[in-house]
Formats: C-alpha cells, sequence, structure tokens
C-alpha cells in the first residue's frame, strides 16, 4: 500500500496543501514544534487508529474550526481515496466518498507508526502491549473488533450497574456476563493464537538490528487458562465474574477479565525488560515495530506504511544503520528527524527529503523522484470545487 497524496484541512498547525508522497521513503526533516509529528498523527487517524498523543480528538482541530479533514490518495491495486473528518468526540471515515468503519479504514490503509510514546512500552503500562497484540490479532481476524466493542460496553454497564443504589438487578448483570463471557473468550482465544507469532517476528527482527538476544518469546500473563476451547474460556469467566461481584461493586471497576492481561517479553524464558539497557530496550520496541509490520503485511497482502517518529533521537549510531539496512526493499517509509545531517548520512534508501517548518512541507532534495507539493485547499471526497468546507 502506497499513500500518492496527504491533503489536510484545520489539522493542527498543518497549512492546507495537498502533497505527493514518494513511494518509497519520506524523510521529513525540521526544527522541534514545526509539524513533523502533526503529519505522522494526521496518517494514524484517517488509517482507524488512536491518536497517539491525545485522547480528546478535539485537540487536533485548529482553534476556530469546527472540524478537521485528512485525506489520502491511495495508488498501487486498491486505489482510491480514503478520508477522515474529525471534530469533538467524533471521528468519521470515508472510502471514495462512502462511509466506512474505522476497521475498514485500517484495512484500506494498513500503518504501523512508531513515536516517542512507544519506547517506553516494555517497561510501560499493560495496555500499550495488549494493543500491540490486539492489532495484529484483528488484521487477521477482523470479526474480533466488534468482539472488543461488544466487551467494552458490556463492562462499562455491568460496572455502572454494580455501581448503582441498592442491589443490582440479577437478570440485567447475567445478560452483561453472558456478553463478557462470549466476547472476552473470542479476545483470550485470539491473543493466545497470535503471541507466538509475534515473539518469532520480533526474535527475527532483534537479529536484524543486531541485539545480543536469542530465544526471543512473549508470554501472556492472564487470569484465564493458558489453553482452551472457547467454551471452556467463557465458563472461566463466567466463573471469575460471579466470585468478583462483591469485590468489584465495592472497588467501582471491573477486576477480572482480558482486559486486565499483560505481554511479557522474555529471554531464555526470563522476563528481558528488568535486564535490557535503555538502548536494547528502545531497539526492541523498535524489533517489536517492524514484526508487526511484517504480521501485518500477511494479513492484507501488501506492506502496511511504516512511520517512525523522531527516528534517530537518542539512538545507538550502529542500531540506526542496522535499522536503515534492515528496511525492506518495498514498502513505503515515512521518517521525521531533527537532524538532518544525521539522518542524510545513514544508508536510507532513495526517496523525498521535505523540510518542514511552521506547518508546511516543502521538497528539499535529493530524491529518486521528484516529490510535488501544491499548497490547494483539501477537498471533501465528492465536494465540488466550489464548496466551502465548515471552519
Amino acid at each position: 500500500m502506497v499513500i500518492g497524496t496527504l491533503s489536510v484541512e484545520s489539522f493542527r498547525n498543518l497549512a492546507p496543501a495537498r502533497l505527493g508522497f514518494h513511494p518509497r521513503l519520506n524523510l521529513l526533516v525540521g526544527a522541534n514544534g514545526q509539524g513533523k509529528t502533526n503529519v505522522l498523527e494526521s496518517l494514524a487517524l484517517v488509517s482507524g487508529r488512536a491518536s497517539f498523543r491525545t485522547a480528546d480528538l478535539a485537540d487536533v482541530v485548529r482553534e476556530g474550526a469546527n472540524d478537521a479533514t485528512v485525506t489520502v490518495g491511495l495508488v498501487g491495486e486498491s486505489a482510491g481515496e480514503l478520508a477522515a473528518r474529525i471534530g469533538k468526540g467524533r471521528r468519521e471515515h470515508f472510502w471514495n466518498g462512502r462511509k466506512v468503519s474505522r476497521v475498514e479504514a485500517s484495512r484500506r490503509l494498513p500503518l504501523v507508526v512508531l513515536t516517542a510514546a512507544d519506547l517506553g512500552r516494555l517497561g510501560g503500562p499493560p495496555s500499550d502491549r495488549r494493543r500491540a497484540l490486539d492489532r495484529v490479532a484483528v488484521a487477521h481476524e477482523p470479526a474480533l473488533a466488534a468482539e472488543h466493542r461488544r466487551y467494552e460496553k458490556a463492562r462499562a454497564d455491568r460496572v455502572a450497574l454494580l455501581a448503582a443504589p441498592g442491589r443490582p438487578d440479577r437478570d440485567a448483570l447475567a445478560a452483561f456476563e453472558e456478553i463478557l463471557a462470549s466476547a472476552g473468550a473470542a479476545i483470550s482465544a485470539s491473543r493466545r493464537r497470535w503471541v507466538g507469532p509475534l515473539g518469532r517476528r520480533v526474535e527475527e527482527n532483534a537479529r536484524l538490528l543486531g541485539l545480543p538476544y536469542r530465544e526471543i518469546s512473549f508470554r501472556l500473563v492472564s487470569e484465564l487458562p493458558a489453553h482452551g476451547s472457547l467454551p471452556l474460556l467463557a465458563d472461566a469467566l463466567r466463573s471469575g465474574l460471579r466470585q468478583r461481584e462483591e469485590s468489584e461493586r465495592r472497588a467501582g471497576r471491573a477486576l477480572f477479565g482480558p482486559h486486565r492481561d499483560d505481554l511479557v517479553l522474555l529471554f531464555e524464558e526470563r522476563p528481558l525488560a528488568p535486564r535490557a539497557s535503555s538502548g536494547e530496550a528502545r531497539a526492541l520496541v523498535l524489533a517489536w515495530a517492524l514484526a508487526e509490520r511484517g504480521l501485518l503485511a500477511e494479513a492484507g497482502g501488501r506492506l502496511p506504511v511504516f512511520a517512525f517518529d523522531d527516528f534517530d533521537s537518542e539512538w545507538d549510531p550502529d542500531v540506526l544503520t542496522r535499522f536503515a539496512r534492515a528496511l525492506p526493499d518495498d514498502g513505503q517509509v515515512l521518517l521525521t528527524s531533527a537532524r538532518e545531517r544525521v539522518a542524510r548520512e545513514l544508508p536510507l534508501p532513495a526517496g523525498a527529503v521535505w523540510r518542514v517548518e511552521a506547518g508546511r512541507l516543502a521538497p528539499s532534495g535529493p530524491a529518486a523522484e521528484p516529490a510535488a507539493f501544491v499548497p490547494a485547499p483539501a477537498r471533501w471526497p465528492g465536494e465540488r470545487s466550489d464548496d466551502v468546507l465548515a471552519s
């Protein structure tokens, strides 16, 4: 999958523009605070992913505007236009003018993003590790996205019912528990299927990056059985929910279920995070991102776009060199850097260099193929040239 063009309107500090990206490498350079990360965030949002910078979508809308829009023109076998309209508490996706779900958006534009927020993943909150595993599972089994939505809604409804004054209605609790049991079992089974393949891919990429570890694997830490059929996992969930009902009522939150799972990276069957240096931990996260890229490619039959923010900051030069050489021979890559000279000295593939200043991108060569920069208002799919977006 290749992004041919990117158009934005009212998205953070990015100037309205239509950018023609290089099909291989796009290196975005410039001082901090100029808008490099905003470009990657816009791609994450249009691809159906969550923002890696904020939980409030209103933050991405420029002051004075009602909505922000991001549109990408995709080229290749599945050419078309994918767009997102983003406002306070809402986001809508469109494929060639037809409204689609976030899951379909993610399949139209598979994307792997690595940012500063990801670099502490090994020792950070379990939710970051769970989401990384779930992205792989959902890419291969799209129906799981609906199971995640069902589970989260039922979990919130059950917690609210338990927190209400008086004794909760037993029939209502039982209904929520059945949803949690069936959806939670599907989620749990998928994690058990994909934890092994993900660990093997991380090990492969760790070797490419020159890390001194072999026999890397993941352990899924869960209160549910390590193995078992869907009915067995569902029964374990029902039993656990009933046993913890009183403690959950007192705590006001859900204390049992797959939302509490964790993923631990192992080396020779022992947790690796406490033993890895800070530089090794960062390189392991990079190996994880490259592993995710490979597994998503298998799911969709095409390489995802790979985006790496501030890719050369505080990294060991040897790891950066190996990373540059380990990039596959095909597939589109976007890298941002505040150190243009350092970035240009790496053995990166041929592509386009962009200079970013005050939200504007301009070609700064050299490039294997010239990249175009056309400052023009972004248009909504199907919108006439004389239509005006609300702002």
